[in-house]
């Protein structure tokens, strides 16, 4: 079979023989935090442990057969070496067990779950850890050409937000700037924006008060004195350590090369090293999305300003900048059985594009496209969308060019309302669809994102 038929797990385009072995045991997110808000005190990967505890939990796996950890971090500008492996220690992981940090900027999240799909279906896990997580209040300012020293002049502080997040790197210019643009030409009004912006926050606080969230969402305690914790009932157990089978054992003794125990001063203590604490701890508690605008009117958009001279794009229909993770336990369906766990959904194909960096807004429609062409499913035979609103243009724009409704995307709400933590907004779309198809008794959903550069990616969801 040519390869352009295949999709990207080496299932046959015919839906029937998608052979895909990677299932989702469990996730949880976050709630989502406003910019300086209630999460800000939280580093990303504290986020990201918080959401990794909740999954595990949530999937009644044993902690210790998480073998390997994929999240996706964008700003990693301070965050200190290898982000998902500090996810890992911090959710009380092995140290055997890997890791790796994505960065495909707003898709890091969801190329997180892919890429953890891959692994299972070439053989390489049975369980692995993947997600996606950002603190955007915690992102640094730059100081570039300060190691070699001013010797006269100026310097200047960037804003590693701005510069590494939301910044095009080829058109010099923001893409809330890029998107007002592209929305002009391709004949987005503003008034559909607001539309659309309203509805978000309509169907989120509806989902809020319906409890339709409560699958995804972890709520969190987070410590007032304590900085930087999160306050629990009791400490994740750390995972025991499993060590890889020993080659050319003839006595099936451990090999020389694993023979070794750290020092006591390398020894990590998990109990003191936790961004966890327990007992009467001061502390408040986000239950819900933090953007979320209950009084959310369309009078009130229109009075906004747009963000640029002429441009269409407000603070109104345009997500804010956010903190908050999401994260998903993904395994091979043999171990699943074996184990007597419950499959919540199976990770089927994923489709990617790229294009003209500035049109964000037309690669999720192309990536979901090929998704489908590959797969030999219609967009009619697709019971869930999840379109993520880098901007309400976004949405609307890929929703027309697929022949979507728009009506019919992001019915429990979008980024434009619960937020838009770039690195884990790809996980969270990924754990909204699959929160949908269980509600739903089954189906195919598709979740769709646009990234900084130009690129486009969509995955393609079965229910259990």
């Amino acid at each position: 079979m040519h390869a352009a038929a295949r999709d990207g797990f080496g299932a046959c385009a015919n839906p029937v023989a998608m052979n895909s072995k990677a299932v989702v045991l469990g996730l949880a997110r976050t709630p989502f935090g406003r910019l300086s808000g209630a999460l800000a005190s939280l580093e990303a990967t504290t986020l990201g442990a918080a959401a990794l505890v909740a999954a595990i939990e949530r999937s009644g796996i044993d902690p210790a057969d998480v073998e390997h950890v994929i999240f996706g971090h964008v700003l990693q500008a301070g965050a200190g070496q290898n982000p998902a492996r500090q996810v890992g220690f911090k959710s009380g992981l092995a140290k055997t067990v890997t890791a790796e940090t994505v960065n495909k900027v707003c898709a890091s999240g969801l190329l997180a779950a892919v890429n953890a799909a891959r692994l299972i279906n070439d053989g390489s896990n049975a369980v692995v850890a993947a997600g996606g997580m950002e603190s955007m209040s915690n992102a640094p300012y730059l100081l570039k050409d300060a190691r070699g020293g001013y010797r006269f002049g100026d310097g200047r502080l960037i804003d590693a937000m701005i510069h590494d997040g939301l910044w095009d790197y080829y058109f010099p210019m923001t893409m809330a700037a890029q998107g007002a643009k592209v929305a002009n030409e391709l004949g987005v009004s503003r008034e559909e924006q607001d539309r659309f912006a309203y509805e978000s926050h309509r169907r989120a606080v509806q989902a809020q008060e319906n409890g339709n969230l409560a699958a995804e969402i972890v709520p969190l305690r987070i410590a007032t004195k304590a900085k930087g914790k999160i306050v629990v009932d009791k400490l994740p157990e750390p995972a025991r350590a499993r060590v890889p089978v020993a080659a050319g054992s003839s006595n099936g003794a451990a090999d020389a090369v694993w023979d070794h125990k750290p020092s006591k001063e390398f020894s990590l203590n998990y109990g003191q090293w936790a961004p966890f604490v327990i007992g009467d701890v001061p502390s408040t508690t986000l239950d819900r999305d933090e953007p979320v605008r209950a009084d959310a009117s369309l009078e009130a958009m229109a009075k906004l300003k747009p963000l640029d001279n002429g441009g269409t794009i407000t603070a109104g229909n345009a997500p804010g900048v956010n903190d908050g993770a999401a994260a998903l336990i993904v395994a091979d369906e043999s171990y699943a059985q074996a184990n007597r766990r419950e499959i919540m959904a199976r990770i089927l194909a994923h489709a990617t594009v790229a294009w003209d960096s500035p049109y964000l807004a037309l690669t999720p429609a192309m990536a979901a496209q090929k998704l489908l062409a590959k797969t030999g499913l219609s967009k009619d035979q697709i019971d869930v969308w999840e379109i993520n609103e880098a901007f309400s243009a976004v949405a609307l724009t890929s929703a027309r060019r697929l022949g979507i409704d728009p009506e019919k995307v992001n019915l429990l709400g979008g980024a434009v309302a619960m937020g838009h933590p770039i690195g884990a907004s790809g996980a969270r779309l990924i754990a909204t669809v699959i929160n949908q198809l269980r509600k739903r008794g089954g189906g195919y959903g598709i979740a769709a994102i646009c990234s900084g550069g130009g690129q486009g990616d969509a995955v393609l969801i079965k229910a259990g």
